[in-house]
């Protein structure tokens, strides 16, 4: 046979078992998510500086937001979690707050001025966001989600 090794055919050790489950299980340990890494102690008030040190890097940075004479309309905000389909819609969407994600909003002295957990709604029920997936600046333009 091509390819064959008489080497295959043995199993691996149980430390070599052992081994890959530590290896596994912290792996695991570091996709813990921002909730388990202390989003609740994010408050309104807290600076950037204050809440990358609390949360680490955010996975998305929407940029402040300006009008047509430079004038700083917010702060802008970080999103915690994001997966590829938020990412894609994050640079493609960026006033669209997806619903998965943990997002925290700026004001323009770069201040926390809220937080939000993920939405979830599983089978009719689960916390419900009434803002629309709108900044909280300015009202959304579609209905909410829970209507």
């Amino acid at each position: 046979m091509i390819g064959y090794s008489p080497a295959m055919n043995k199993k691996p050790s149980i430390g070599a078992r052992f081994g890959s489950l530590v290896v596994w299980s912290l792996g695991f340990v570091g996709c813990a998510t921002p909730a388990q890494q202390g989003f609740d102690e994010v408050a309104p008030g807290m600076t950037r500086e204050e809440v990358q040190i609390e949360l680490g890097e955010p996975s998305v940075r929407i940029p402040p937001r300006f009008d047509e004479q430079g004038v700083l309309l917010d702060g802008g905000r970080w999103q915690y979690a994001d997966n590829l389909s938020s990412l894609a819609n994050a640079a493609a969407f960026p006033d669209f707050v997806p619903d998965r994600v943990w997002v925290i909003w700026f004001d323009v002295h770069g201040v926390v001025q809220r937080t939000r957990r993920p939405i979830r709604v599983e089978d009719g029920t689960g916390e419900q966001n009434d803002d629309g997936g709108g900044t909280p600046l300015f009202p959304p333009t579609l209905p909410s989600r829970g209507r």
